[in-house]
């Protein structure tokens, strides 16, 4: 499993749009169309389980890196609050 966000360019952290996605080919590259769209100066944050590998963490980075090319910030990261039971990106 995969959460996502884009964020255009000048839009507050927080907002954009948001996915939860098996991470499958597809939807990386459904991840990455969005992302596109947004535009130069964009951010896509990525976020993988806890649970996820150092090497599943680097895969998945290298999946995206390609965006920077095209000039979108591509972020990816582990969910440091899943202990707490909430899933990233859920609404309060």
């Amino acid at each position: 499993m995969v959460w996502s966000c884009v964020v255009p360019a000048g839009i507050a952290t927080g907002s954009g749009l948001r996915r939860a996605d098996v991470h499958t080919p597809y939807a990386a590259e459904e991840i990455a169309d969005d992302a596109l769209r947004a535009g130069r100066g964009a951010r896509l944050e990525v976020t993988v389980p806890a649970a996820t590998t150092d090497a599943g963490l680097a895969w998945v980075q290298d999946q995206f890196a390609w965006l920077d090319e095209r000039g979108v910030h591509v972020t990816v990261h582990r969910d440091h609050q899943a202990a707490g039971g909430r899933q990233p990106h859920a609404a309060a």
